[in-house]
């Protein structure tokens, strides 16, 4: 078990609230509070913003991740010295974006998280803010399209998602029978996957000269509610060419716009040190993504 006066940290950062947090621990809002200063005056560090919320200050937020690692460090130990006879599932948390988990992400991992009896806790979010997950210690790896990584961390490049801008037959031709020029596309419904998406936007800026709030559009988030929409004719929009490759084959779904796809890189993202768990996961996700996504050759994304 962590340490009393980590435990009460986290805690108190998850909870946002120490009477909350003391509520959760059995404890009284004192004894948090007497634990927390302990630490911070060991660390040499104030750890907390005293406010409603309460908020971690900067030391904290770098303590954070080094407590996630040390609760999976914990309970991977505690399996071992069971030689074998526990049956207790080891808890992970992994930052990861809707397409990916839609697409390519469990076939890649599914053979380590049955052997090594793994319970994954998805923390889904846009692939290019998902980094942040990490940083706040919110997950132990993530898939963002950041290939720097930050200190104490190693960010491997898994590939390319390439996205194709698609539609149902009917929708093209109701709303493109000419195909897409500027004023189709001011009318035309599209499809965002959230207000953080801005792909599309980015799409129509640079063809077609439109700017955002140009152009009308539904919020979908969610991979498989995306493709629903486009399907039964409701708008068009960008999907991973895989997760619509058999649709594009069969007819019921159309490429609007041939030789113009999106490509986006994507990177693997993991602490220097990793328990042996995490190290089988991340040898996976990327042996697995390394299979299922474009190579920057093949995709033209350098």
């Amino acid at each position: 078990m962590l340490d009393s006066r980590y435990l009460a940290f986290e805690t108190v950062v998850h909870e946002a609230s120490f009477d909350r947090a003391a509520k959760r621990l059995n404890l009284t809002q004192s004894a948090v509070s007497q634990r927390i200063r302990l630490l911070e005056s060991e660390l040499g560090q104030v750890l907390l913003v005293r406010s409603k919320p309460v908020r971690p200050t900067p030391a904290g937020r770098r303590l954070l991740p080094f407590l996630a690692q040390m609760r999976l460090l914990q309970t991977e130990s505690q399996r071992a010295l069971a030689l074998g006879q526990s049956r207790d599932y080891v808890r992970v948390a992994i930052g990861v974006n809707a397409d990916s988990l839609a697409t390519w992400f469990l076939a890649a991992v599914a053979e380590v998280v049955r052997d090594a009896r793994v319970a994954l806790d998805f923390v889904l979010d846009d692939q290019d803010h998902t980094h942040t997950l990490l940083a706040d210690g919110e997950v132990l790896g993530c898939v963002s399209t950041r290939p720097d990584a930050m200190r104490g961390c190693v960010a491997l490049a898994l590939g390319v998602m390439r996205y194709r801008c698609i539609a149902s037959p009917a929708f093209r031709d109701r709303h493109f029978p000419a195909g897409l020029d500027r004023v189709a596309l001011s009318r035309a419904p599209a499809i965002v996957f959230g207000r953080l998406d801005d792909m599309h936007e980015l799409f129509l800026r640079r063809h077609f000269g439109l700017d955002a709030g140009q152009f009308p559009h539904h919020v979908v988030p969610s991979s498989e509610g995306f493709e629903a929409v486009a399907a039964h004719s409701l708008g068009y929009g960008f999907v991973p060419e895989t997760q619509v490759a058999a649709r594009l084959a069969d007819g019921s779904l159309v490429d609007l716009a041939p030789g113009r796809f999106e490509d986006v890189a994507l990177y693997w993202h993991h602490w220097q040190v990793q328990s042996p768990v995490m190290t089988r996961l991340s040898d996976a996700i990327v042996a697995g993504a390394r299979q299922a996504l474009l190579q920057p050759a093949a995709s033209g994304v350098r």
